[in-house]
Formats: structure tokens, sequence, C-alpha cells
């Protein structure tokens, strides 16, 4: 579609599968520090870290919170359910996950084949309200780094997608043009909402069909190859 030059991607869950990706490393963790003393199954853990996780993303993204705010608690928080207040041990968790997720490869299917197909014919960014020192790891061990122009975070300024400096920013840096740019992202509220808000076309990335959002994205993918058959 000629009317773009440039798409911004948001990286995990759209390109990375980050959700494998921390599973694993998680789990290699649970393991390690022998959680097994608090928690029936790993699966329990999930089912207490996960949603409050979720929730604390979003007030991060909506700047109430700091990143080490949101790693205390979101590691803490598993613990004290259980009735263990061990913040050493919480953070001994943090600092042991975080080490081990940019050593995973995993990726979204159709990934490759897909920047294969895009590099050619677009200027590729990233564009993820994600941790500084893990975007960059996390794209070189998955082998990905070379399709993209650019690596833009939100902690390079200090604010976090659905904000529309955020891609005010994106613009500058890549001289980009709203007009001419398509935001890609698997999250609604962060990446469909801020590039709507900016005036931007977006492509939600869709896989699990999740509905009931407040206004339909300018696209909408259900498998990152369909992207193919737009672009």
């Amino acid at each position: 579609m000629a009317k773009y030059r440039n798409l911004f991607i948001d990286l995990d869950d759209t390109v990375y599968d980050f959700s494998a990706a921390s599973r694993e490393s998680f789990l290699e963790t649970y393991e390690l520090l022998h959680y097994e003393r608090y928690f029936d199954s790993f699966e329990q853990y999930l089912a207490i870290y996960e949603p409050y996780n979720l929730e604390l993303w979003r007030i991060y993204g909506e700047g109430k919170i700091t990143k080490e705010e949101l790693n205390r608690r979101r590691y803490s928080h598993p613990l004290e359910v259980v009735g263990v207040n061990d913040q050493a041990l919480a953070d001994t968790f943090c600092r042991e996950a975080l080490d081990r997720i940019p050593t995973k490869g995993n990726l979204i299917p159709g990934a490759i084949e897909l920047l294969e197909y895009l590099r050619p014919n677009y200027n590729l960014y990233i564009l993820s309200n994600g941790f500084k020192e893990l975007q960059s790891r996390k794209m070189q061990t998955a082998g990905i780094d070379k399709y993209f122009d650019a690596l833009i975070l939100s902690e390079d300024i200090g604010i976090n997608k659905p904000d529309s400096r955020i891609y005010e920013h994106a613009m500058r840096k890549t001289t980009s043009k709203p007009h001419e740019s398509l935001m890609i992202g698997d999250m609604f509220d962060t990446d469909i909402v801020g590039a709507a808000n900016f005036g931007m076309d977006s492509m939600y990335y869709n896989p699990k069909g999740k509905s009931g959002h407040p206004f339909s994205p300018t696209y909408e993918v259900a498998h990152l190859l369909e992207i193919k058959d737009i672009l």
C-alpha cells in the first residue's frame, strides 16, 4: 500500500513472543529459588502474578508509577498473597527473571517471513514501552535487529504509549510524517489508542480475537502473515 512509507511496530507479543520467553524464564527462576516452598504450583504463581502485572503496566503507561515501583510491586505481590513478606527474595526473582528473558529467541509465528517481505519496501521501526536494557538484547538474540532502522523506546524520553508525545518523538527521530506512517501492535489501549490520538493509522494484531473496544482500528489481523495481504 503506497500510502505508507514508515511502519512503527511494537516489539513484545507483536513480533517477539514475550509471553513465551517470560514464561520460560519465570519457570526457571521459580525452580532456582525453590518457590515450591510457598506455592502449590507454578501455575498458581502465574495466576496471582499475571493480572496484577497487567494492572501495574497499565498505570505505569499512564505515568503514575516508576519503573522501579513497577518491578518491586509485581514481584513482591505473589509472595505477599501467600503470606511471605520478603522483599529481598522478590528482588532476586526480578533480577534473575529479567536476566533470562533476553536470552530467549522466541518469535511470534510468521515474524521472520513478514519482516523479510516488509523490509525492502518500508522503513521499519520498533516503538516500544519495554525496558531499555532488555529490548535490544531480545532483538539480537531473536535475530531480528537487522530488519529495523531504529529502536524507539518510551524510556528514551520518559513518556509511554499511548501518550501522543512518544509518537511525536518517533516522528522527529525518524523524520517521518503521521499520514505516511502506520502503527502495528497487539495492545489496543497503548498501540491503537495512541496512534488514533496522534492521528496516525493503526493495525491491531489481535490473535485472541479480543472484542469490546471503543472504536475500530484502521486494520485488524489475527495472524502476522495476514499483513502481507494488506501492505
